[in-house]
C-alpha cells in the first residue's frame, strides 16, 4: 500500500510540475490579450491542469497496484513504470490543454 501511495504522490508532483511549467508558456503565449480576452483561457488551463494531475495520480495507484498484484511485478518497478507512463500522459494532456486555452482565448477576441 505504501508503494502505491508514494507512486501517486510522484506522479501528481510531476504532473503539477509539469502543469505550472506549461502555465507559464501560456501566460507567455498570450501575450498581447487582454485581461478579459485571456481570462477563460487561463481558468481553462488551470483546471485542466489540477484536474490532469488527479487523474494521472489516481491513475497511476491504480496501475502500480495491478501490476503488483496480478502481474507479480517487483513493488519498485512497477512503481517506476507507473510514474514514468503516467507522467508523460499527464504532460501529453497538459500540452492538450495549452492548445484548448489559446483556442479559447483566440476565440475570445
Amino acid at each position: 500500500m505504501l508503494t502505491k501511495t508514494i507512486t501517486f504522490l510522484i506522479t501528481a508532483l510531476i504532473s503539477a510540475a509539469i502543469g505550472a511549467a506549461t502555465f507559464f508558456m501560456l501566460i507567455l503565449s498570450l501575450n498581447g490579450y487582454t485581461g478579459k480576452q485571456a481570462e477563460p483561457g487561463l481558468i481553462l488551463f488551470i483546471v485542466w491542469a489540477v484536474l490532469t494531475a488527479l487523474i494521472a495520480g489516481v491513475l497511476s495507484f491504480l496501475s502500480a497496484g495491478y501490476l503488483i498484484n496480478n502481474k507479480a511485478f517487483n513493488p519498485v518497478l512497477a512503481a517506476i513504470t507507473a510514474i514514468a507512463l503516467f507522467s508523460f500522459v499527464g504532460a501529453a494532456s497538459d500540452f492538450v490543454g495549452f492548445i484548448a486555452a489559446v483556442f479559447l482565448t483566440e476565440a475570445m477576441r
